[in-house]
């Protein structure tokens, strides 16, 4: 799997998170490694009209997707739901977490479950259309997303500190 990230002022600490996060969460979707060898991921960091987007890369097969552009608008996560501004860590957290949630539209255009067509997205070949963001979070394939980021954030976290305490222990010796 190609994993690229575009971005200023992202230390490379969590840039080496986001790379093992995209791992991490497409095997625990069901993505196989046969499909992850041939996937590319471009994540730009920078602004953007939402959170964050997954859509299909510029020369990607619509009909079998291999390559994804992935936005991320790290600026759009330096506060919470309530209007606080994160710390470093949660502020880490909340873009891993955002990441988890474009992941799992990945794994659904790798599917065939979500698709692009000129009418707009499709769900398992129905179109869907959103009058108002009561309308969106109705959405199959927002609610499998906003289901699963958080699990994914949580599995991932996990592993992660078990990670570092094997290097720190590795750096000891």
């Amino acid at each position: 799997m190609k994993i690229r990230i575009y971005s200023q002022h992202i230390d490379s600490k969590l840039k080496l998170a986001m790379h093992a996060m995209c791992k991490f969460a497409l095997a625990r979707l069901g993505v196989s490694q046969r499909i992850q060898k041939n996937l590319s991921l471009n994540i730009h960091m920078g602004h953007h009209d939402n959170e964050g987007e997954a859509k299909l890369g510029k020369y990607a097969n619509r009909y079998r997707p291999r390559e994804f552009k992935i936005h991320l608008d790290h600026h759009r996560m330096e506060k919470d739901d309530y209007d606080r501004t994160l710390d470093d860590t949660e502020w880490g957290h909340r873009v891993l977490k955002v990441l988890a949630h474009e992941l799992v539209h990945v794994k659904q255009y790798i599917m065939g479950e979500l698709s692009w067509r000129h009418s707009g997205l499709h769900w398992k070949g129905v179109n869907f259309d959103v009058d108002n963001l009561m309308d969106y979070y109705e959405l199959p394939f927002e609610i499998e997303a906003h289901g699963r980021e958080y699990g994914l954030l949580v599995g991932f976290l996990v592993m992660w500190n078990e990670l570092e305490k094997e290097i720190e222990e590795l750096k000891i010796m």
